[in-house]
């Protein structure tokens, strides 16, 4: 530990070895707890506590000061050091341990680090409950241990304190809410990318599985048909054969836009996997399902793709289309699709072809 910034009014070294002791505070010491937040406004006089006869606490980097679930009556101000507050079952390892340096601070869920002139501890004091999380000690730390009752005394003399308090634990609060909407964007972000295809943009089968059974029980109390679409790039493996996976993936790419293209907003689309495309359709018929699958067959096919060495290709899909007239389970619905497509591949690609009757339950 550095004494040079942790004396207080001269203690040597050796005071280090004590919890706690009242002591005169060094000048450094005295002026950093005047300008602190809590203590902010707040005259001389109503300081005679804090400044002289407040208990002294001295604790090591990596020692804990507040414990999960241990119930402590002190509100503590940091005078020198660092601590840091984060939630975990069971402390971290001693900082100073390199070996698991690293692991430990993976393993913490830091939610604040409190900086000299900052306090903790008063969260506990105020509303009675064991503390949730864990402070300890990033660095060696000197900290004025001020117990509750001397806290609350505090208060009624100069009640400048209590408002200076409310407002650092909303600025606490407010700071926890900015973390836990990042929190929130975060794991937003990160289902996103679980959910959706990298190569095309579009929804991937994990996410269809999810949404297209969701929408397929909302169509529970309607009469109205819903119709699903398999999509498959005809000769995809040729292409990838003879042009490479590059091309094969500007290919995937350029369907995946003419797919969506010729869509509703409504209309929900995902990859299936592979080269097969799977569009869901709420509300539609076999007809006009039938008639959408026509208008996405002749936009691919209707012009050859244009790819990056400046060359193009032609390509074509095969569909095929199922509807159920009634809630069906997804399974179901995608075989009768299915089969539609083995059949528009049976029969010369480059084609739609349509379930013979609806699937009924």
């Amino acid at each position: 530990m550095n004494t040079d910034g942790l004396k207080c009014s001269g203690l040597a070294a050796s005071a280090r070895l004590a919890p706690e002791r009242a002591a005169q505070l060094a000048p450094a010491l005295h002026a950093l707890l005047l300008r602190s937040h809590l203590l902010d406004g707040v005259s001389t006089d109503a300081l005679h506590y804090w400044l002289t006869d407040a208990p002294v606490r001295y604790i090591r980097q990596g020692e804990t000061l507040i414990g999960m679930g241990v119930a402590h009556d002190t509100l503590f101000l940091l005078l020198s050091g660092e601590l840091s507050v984060w939630l975990e079952s069971a402390p971290a390892p001693h900082p100073s341990d390199r070996r698991s340096a690293a692991s430990a601070a993976a393993a913490r869920k830091q939610v604040a680090r409190i900086e000299p002139g900052e306090t903790v501890g008063e969260q506990s004091l105020i509303d009675g409950q064991l503390p949730n999380a864990w402070a300890i000690a990033e660095q060696d730390c000197c900290l004025l241990a001020v117990p509750a009752a001397k806290l609350w005394q505090s208060m009624q003399t100069e009640p400048r304190i209590a408002l200076n308090l409310l407002r650092l634990l909303s600025a606490r609060v407010r700071k926890a809410n900015d973390g836990f909407t990042e929190a929130v964007a975060q794991q937003q972000r990160l289902t996103q990318d679980a959910e959706t295809d990298a190569l095309t943009g579009l929804y991937n089968r994990r996410w269809m599985d999810r949404h297209y059974a969701h929408a397929l029980r909302c169509q529970e109390t309607s009469s109205r048909a819903v119709s699903i679409l398999m999509i498959d790039i005809d000769h995809f493996k040729r292409v990838n054969d003879e042009h490479g996976h590059a091309v094969g993936d500007q290919v995937l790419f350029q369907v995946a836009r003419r797919v969506e293209f010729a869509l509703r907003p409504g209309d929900l689309c995902a990859r299936y996997g592979g080269e097969e495309f799977c569009v869901l359709l709420p509300a539609v018929d076999l007809p006009l399902a039938t008639g959408i699958a026509e208008r996405i067959c002749a936009s691919v096919a209707r012009q050859p793709f244009a790819l990056s060495s400046g060359a193009t290709l032609p390509v074509s899909v095969s569909i095929g289309v199922a509807c159920c007239d009634q809630q069906e389970p997804l399974g179901a619905l995608l075989h009768a699709a299915d089969g539609a497509l083995y059949q528009a591949k049976r029969q010369g690609r480059n084609r739609v072809m349509a379930a013979q009757r609806p699937v009924l339950i």
